[in-house]
């Protein structure tokens, strides 16, 4: 399980941030409040993520807190 990503922002969609790590592009989910606090796109970001896997999805839910993710 991914528990936290460290890397360039690459852009910014809301809800959504696109994340590179070491060359492989993550789509992370955010709350508004993680996606006006990250910055601008170039900048450095480090996530602490929630993977959600269903049949059908593997999904990623980033936050900057550990009281944002446990809310």
């Amino acid at each position: 399980m991914i528990g936290r990503l460290s890397g360039v922002l690459l852009e910014k969609n809301p809800p959504q941030l696109m994340l590179e790590v070491q060359g492989v592009g993550y789509e992370v989910h955010v709350p508004l409040s993680t996606y006006f606090d990250v910055g601008d796109a170039g900048g450095d970001v480090s996530l602490r993520i929630y993977t959600h896997v269903r049949e059908e999805a593997l999904q990623l839910y980033g936050f900057l807190t550990m009281v944002e993710q446990q809310l």
